[in-house]
């Protein structure tokens, strides 16, 4: 393999660890205190000299062994840190440096005492100029560092400006009113130099960073585009996934690696199928022994006690930095090349764990930084990983599908329903069995042919427009809706059938699946049927009419009074008769919803008026059934769009089927409440006459169970059930049997609309 040309470049970014202002701070300090100390010298002599025959000897003698000894211990520390700084920390340096600076500026400080002329104030003036030239000088060696700086300053300066000041001369609080000036300057001076070389540092490692990460950069996009090109020539993914990982491992200096692809088992546990193997060595026995004799069975790990379980358990990196102490890490397999520090980094698309990169045997170790470093490689094995994936998965899907295809051809040639398929050009491409007994024809005399040839005028010349339209617009009128449609058979006969049409792609390209079913005897049916209510309609509402009336001149004493005896049987008369009318009414009333015939007024109506005037329009029935009707709301202004009259109608045979079950004196709420843009209207159903034959017939109705409806059990008010649920679904809405803590309730529920004013 070819050598990385970055790969000094580490994922730790060694090469800028060892630049940062505390190692610049260093090094400009310690290159600048030769110069310094041979400053402080000849400043030193000058002022022995001038002050020789001023003061007294021994005290020049003592400030010069002072001076002398400090001057000798940095030297000493120059010369130790110059042949040994790799030895200790930057902050052990920095701070000898710094103890030294400030042993110095004592030293020149006590130059004040032991040199200061009382008598003369010209040498006091030299005296004064001269340590403001060592503190100045100092400045521009010690700016990078504050506390030298500030240090020397103040440690050099301050005794002068005391002893200056406790002198009562006429220059006293001048000469320290200026020395302190001067402190504030050199120090204000300094500290704006140093924020300079700061800046220019920070300056500095900014560009240096930049330079490294591009370089980096550039790296990690040639490892990627040099596996695309592997892809792209060869089409292999293995190869170029290989690829990838052996030019990884050197930029983050990996022995060895692997990627693993991360599968769910049917018992959706997950397992890793190793794909590929890397190692910086160009002839790996080891490894290859390995692969070759100790892997698992199709490379598959499926031990979840191990990081390798772990990893596929976890949405970060699993670090190990000594694997043999690890007590997450099971035992290496036998033959297993020896691992000291590992990262395993888990790779997503989406949410969902595809696949695992493993690196091993970095001497620097791996952090979570590894895997931020390594983000655009990452990604790259997600592409490569989702794409086998997408390949396997098609692989599978074709066989299936070709597996599968003579067995549904044999389906569709035996199911009781016509099945037609045709091309975007409407031509028709498939024609079963089934579809064969209804048109009449043979398969091989229609397939090839239009579909409209199956359809009648005006159906037949518009059809191939519906198609151009559909795949111009995109709108999808009639696809997955049923509807009942005229047909058009070989000998030209026309007749009713049910149709539903779907549409699939295949290679890209739209299959429209039509599913027919011929209704000639259903409809032939309901005709009679309907012929049959409308003729019993006014064979019995007639004759009906007049026996109820004729019942209830009887029960009113017009035509004088009864017995007791017949006066029970009249009551029993007159109430069979008006059921019998409202049963008569309710039929009627069904077969106009399924004829279509009933025409809907669709408004914006306040939930809560309506049924407030629903409640007032039953006060007489609950009275007879002796219950009362009370309606709370969470929002006395929910609004919904539909027919009041209908809805009114609807909600009054629900709550007629309620009081019918009711117990006596019992109380039935009708709760209005809103929830995620529905308005409810729950109906309470209670009492001692509701047995679980009605429960059952209950929950069939408004489709909470899928058990057989008990006909034996058909109680008084079920035909108005089926009635209000056929006119709340016409108006768009929903029907429910729910159950809340003790007590159930029939739900009625419409998207809610905004009031109109």
């Amino acid at each position: 393999m070819q050598e990385n040309p970055f790969s000094h470049n580490m994922v730790d970014n060694e090469s800028l660890s060892h630049f940062n202002l505390a190692d610049e701070q260093m090094r400009s300090l310690y290159h600048s205190l030769p110069v310094s100390m041979l400053s402080s010298i000849v400043i030193a002599f000058i002022l022995s000299v001038s002050h020789w025959k001023v003061i007294g000897q021994a005290e020049i003698i003592l400030w010069n062994l002072l001076l002398g000894g400090t001057l000798l211990a940095r030297l000493i520390l120059w010369i130790f840190w110059h042949n040994a700084y790799q030895l200790y920390s930057t902050q052990f340096w920095l701070w000898a440096f710094r103890i030294g600076t400030w042993f110095t500026g004592a030293a020149w400080g006590a130059a004040a005492i032991l040199l200061f002329a009382h008598e003369d104030t010209i040498y006091q003036a030299l005296l004064a100029f001269s340590l403001a030239g060592v503190a100045s000088g100092s400045m521009t060696a010690l700016t990078v560092d504050k506390y030298s700086s500030i240090g020397f300053a103040v440690l050099a300066i301050t005794p002068l400006s005391v002893i200056i000041y406790l002198e009562d001369g006429p220059t006293a609080i001048a000469m320290t009113s200026m020395t302190l000036l001067f402190i504030f300057f050199v120090i204000a001076s300094a500290t704006r130099a140093r924020h300079n070389m700061e800046d220019q540092l920070n300056k500095n490692f900014q560009l240096l960073t930049l330079t490294d990460e591009l370089n980096h950069k550039q790296q990690l996009e040639k490892i990627i585009n040099n596996a695309q090109s592997i892809f792209i020539g060869e089409g292999d993914i293995k190869s170029a996934l290989g690829t990838l990982l052996n030019e990884t491992l050197p930029l983050c200096q990996s022995e060895f690696g692997f990627i693993g692809q991360v599968v769910n088992a049917k018992d959706q546990k997950p397992f890793m199928r190793a794909l590929v193997f890397g190692s910086l060595k160009k002839d790996d026995r080891a490894l290859e022994n390995f692969r070759a004799t100790h892997l698992p069975p199709n490379g598959e790990y499926r031990n979840q006690d191990s990081l390798f379980g772990m990893i596929m358990r976890s949405d970060k990196p699993v670090i190990s930095s000594h694997i043999a102490r690890d007590m997450r890490a099971a035992t290496l397999p036998p033959g297993h090349p020896p691992i000291s520090s590992f990262i395993g980094i888990p790779i997503f698309s989406g949410k969902e764990q595809i696949a695992i990169l493993g690196l091993a045997n970095s001497p620097e170790g791996y952090s979570n930084q590894t895997a931020d470093v390594l983000e655009p490689i990452i990604k790259s094995i997600a592409q490569f990983v989702q794409t086998m994936n997408h390949e396997q998965q098609h692989a599978q899907d074709k066989a299936a599908l070709e597996a599968s295809t003579l067995h549904t051809q044999t389906i569709l040639n035996d199911i009781a329903d016509g099945i037609i398929t045709i091309g975007k050009d409407g031509i028709i491409q498939s024609f079963n069995h089934a579809a064969e007994t209804i048109f009449g024809y043979r398969a091989k005399q229609i397939i090839g042919k239009n579909v409209s040839e199956l359809m009648p005028e005006p159906y037949k010349t518009q059809h191939d427009g519906y198609i151009k339209t559909h795949l111009k617009t995109g709108k999808k009128n009639i696809l997955g809706i049923g509807r009942e449609v005229l047909g058009l058979r070989r000998n030209g006969s026309e007749f009713p059938m049910d149709l539903m049409v779907s549409r699939v792609f295949q290679n890209g390209e739209p299959i429209f699946i039509g599913i027919v079913r011929d209704i000639t005897d259903k409809k032939r049916a309901d005709d009679l049927r309907n012929q049959f209510i409308s003729a019993a309609s006014k064979e019995i509402l007639a004759p009906l009419n007049v026996i109820t009336e004729a019942v209830s001149l009887l029960r009113t004493g017009e035509q004088g009074e009864l017995p007791e005896s017949v006066i029970h049987i009249v009551e029993i008369a007159q109430h069979n008769s008006i059921k019998l009318q409202k049963l008569m009414d309710d039929l009627i009333e069904v077969q106009n919803f399924s004829k279509g015939d009933t025409q809907l007024v669709m408004q914006t109506q306040v939930v809560l008026h309506l049924v407030e005037d629903i409640i007032r329009r039953n006060k007489a029935f609950s009275d007879i059934y002796q219950c009362s009707l009370s309606v709370k709301t969470t929002q006395k202004d929910l609004a919904i769009h539909v027919d009041g009259a209908r809805f009114v109608q609807a909600i009054t045979q629900l709550i007629q089927y309620s009081l019918k079950l009711c117990d006596a004196r019992s109380d039935i709420q009708i709760r209005i409440s809103e929830e995620r843009s529905r308005v409810k209207v729950a109906i309470q159903v209670a009492g001692k006459n509701i047995t679980d034959s009605i429960y059952k017939n209950l929950r069939f109705y408004f489709g909470k169970s899928d058990e057989k409806i008990d006909h034996s059990q058909f109680s008084e008010g079920d035909l108005g059930l089926a009635i209000a649920k056929e006119i709340i679904e016409k108006m768009h809405g929903k029907i429910t049997f729910e159950n809340r803590g003790d007590d159930d309730f029939i739900v009625v529920e419409f998207q809610q609309t905004i009031k109109e004013f």
